[in-house]
């Protein structure tokens, strides 16, 4: 594709990874509006529990589909599947409703990120596609980062549902571009084959297994014990059914979705698990660090989003210097421990942040630990591209993204069950009663506004109160982020020690632009003949019975 084609379809792309991400994060902050709405308080984590969840289970499921369908189809199925999710999440009259369309939404925004990475690969050489994955990554840090200051805008200045109005223009206009502008790459086979090569045993075996792992998670401590049948049942009927699924796609489907040889990829199975360890760091970051200046420094919803900028910032100048790095020296490995390095140390400092912290310290510690985030995005990608063939590109780049999804959503219930048995463990010595206790684990910022949990009012809890609740919440703060300094420690080990150098340069690069600029210009000269498509018509009606085109010209005239 030529340089302009493709930085228009990249550029909407990036509008549709963009939505993906802020719906993860956008209705963080706009939950409390949700809940009173409907007045459902106890069910309303599931309103981004469905959306995580969903996500989640289809991403090794889209690779491979675009594989079978095309690229160009398979990405405008997932934008109008997101679009339509949001439209019904937009018009929910109940918490149910908005729960299931929530899932809805995810099964679109599950494919996002995966297509737009894998149409990144086909039209880019593997030595400058860091550049445009690095631009990908900062998206998703931009979505992140941005979902909860925009949910907070919008339930404070409008109302809940425009979180998800918002997606429709944005999403059409996304959709109108890669309609007219990505090429359409015709996948040979009757629609017949195509739906034969469909792993039907294996999309199902691997979604209901990741549903039944994630959603216990999120049962676990809120809606039941977590030693309880509902619990430990679909935990355990889960991690069977994994192991079913494995033997499945070793034994029995003829084109899996993930062929268990890539696991034998050294370099590829590495990045598996570092990535995984990458996706719980970076989304318990984006939740927990705006709830700590909330909670601890009493900050409005907005400043504290405002205050994780800085982050957000270095990280994508970050990405993109390490995606220029690769591009220039064709070495993707000394950035990737680099940047593990610098982010483990960096989450060791904010570990070290309670409310005396000065805004300098906040902001010195988050620049150091978005210069390692944003080394290590883009270039894990590159190092598991590299190892393999082009053939393969899609299923290592979708199972990849499912890993580091399934790290961030998994950890994020860690996070949570962290924080909520630190608090315990320091609060009820002290007295304090577990009503109270469960209040603040339920609305931690309650001891800043007027809010009421229980029949407790947190806001005219006395001083002193407070302070022991912000000293609980800072010590459990501190536990959480030296178990993520820990994750990315072991990330930094795992790619010290396994990820292997691959060569950026592939002998049929050259032959393949070739091909794509020649089938590019065919679809110019097919789109300039349709055009006149009229004219052609009459000449060839007229044709035989004239035996020049002057004479034609006569006979008009």
């Amino acid at each position: 594709m030529p340089v302009k084609s493709i930085l228009i379809v990249f550029a909407s792309m990036q509008l549709a990874v963009l939505l993906s991400f802020l719906d993860q994060t956008i209705v963080s902050t706009a939950l409390p509006n949700i809940s009173a709405a409907f007045n459902a308080g106890r069910s309303s984590s599931f309103v981004a529990a469905a959306y995580l969840l969903t996500s989640s289970a289809v991403q090794p499921v889209w690779g491979r589909l675009s594989d079978v369908f095309g690229r160009k189809i398979t990405l405008l199925s997932c934008v109008a599947i997101f679009l339509v999710g949001s439209l019904a999440c937009a018009l929910a009259q109940s918490m149910l409703q908005l729960i299931i369309f929530r899932g809805l939404q995810g099964v679109g925004g599950g494919g996002l990120l995966t297509l737009v990475l894998i149409i990144v690969s086909d039209i880019v050489s593997l030595k400058d596609r860091g550049k445009y994955q690095g631009l990908t990554e900062a998206t998703i840090l931009v979505g992140n980062g941005a979902g909860p200051i925009l949910g907070g805008v919008m339930a404070q200045k409008l109302t809940w549902n425009w979180c998800f109005w918002i997606n429709l223009p944005i999403g059409g206009v996304a959709m109108a571009v890669i309609l007219f502008f990505l090429p359409l790459k015709a996948v040979r086979g009757s629609m017949r084959q195509k739906l034969l090569q469909i792993d039907y045993g294996g999309a199902l075996l691997s979604s209901f297994a990741t549903v039944l792992v994630i959603l216990p998670l999120n049962w676990g401590g809120v809606s039941f014990p977590w030693v309880s049948g509902p619990v430990l049942g679909c935990l355990i009927s889960g991690i069977v059914g994994y192991g079913v699924f494995v033997v499945y796609e070793w034994r029995v489907a003829k084109i899996p979705i993930v062929p268990p040889f890539i696991f034998k990829n050294q370099t590829v199975s590495a990045v598996f698990a570092s990535t995984f360890l990458n996706g719980a760091t970076i989304l318990t970051q984006v939740y927990y660090l705006p709830q700590f200046f909330q909670v601890v420094r009493g900050d409005s919803p907005i400043r504290s989003g405002v205050l994780i900028l800085p982050q957000l910032t270095m990280t994508t100048f970050a990405v993109f210097v390490s995606g220029q790095l690769v591009a220039r020296t064709g070495e993707y490995k000394p950035m990737i421990c680099v940047g593990y390095a610098l982010w483990a140390i960096g989450l060791g400092l904010l570990s070290t942040l309670d409310e005396t912290s000065s805004v300098a310290r906040i902001v010195g510690y988050q620049i150091l630990n978005g210069a390692g985030q944003g080394g290590t995005l883009q270039t894990s990608m590159v190092a598991a591209q590299a190892a393999v063939a082009r053939s393969e590109m899609s299923v290592v780049t979708s199972v990849r993204n499912f890993m580091r999804s399934l790290g961030g959503t998994v950890f994020l219930v860690i996070a949570a069950t962290i924080l909520n048995n630190t608090l315990r463990s320091k609060l009820s010595p002290l007295g304090f009663e577990q009503d109270l206790i469960s209040a603040v684990i339920d609305d931690p910022t309650g001891i800043w506004r007027s809010s009421s949990k229980e029949g407790t009012t947190l806001l005219n809890l006395p001083q002193e109160e407070k302070d022991q609740i912000i000293s609980a919440y800072v010590n459990g703060f501190h536990t959480l982020f030296h178990v993520l300094a820990g994750l990315i420690s072991g990330a930094f080990v795992i790619a010290v020690v396994l990820i292997k150098r691959h060569s950026l340069s592939r002998k049929d690069e050259e032959a393949l632009k070739q091909k794509g600029q020649e089938w590019v210009q065919r679809q110019k000269e097919k789109k300039k003949k349709a055009g006149n498509g009229a004219d052609d018509d009459a000449e060839k009606g007229t044709a035989a019975k004239r035996p020049s085109v002057d004479g034609a010209k006569k006979t008009s005239l």
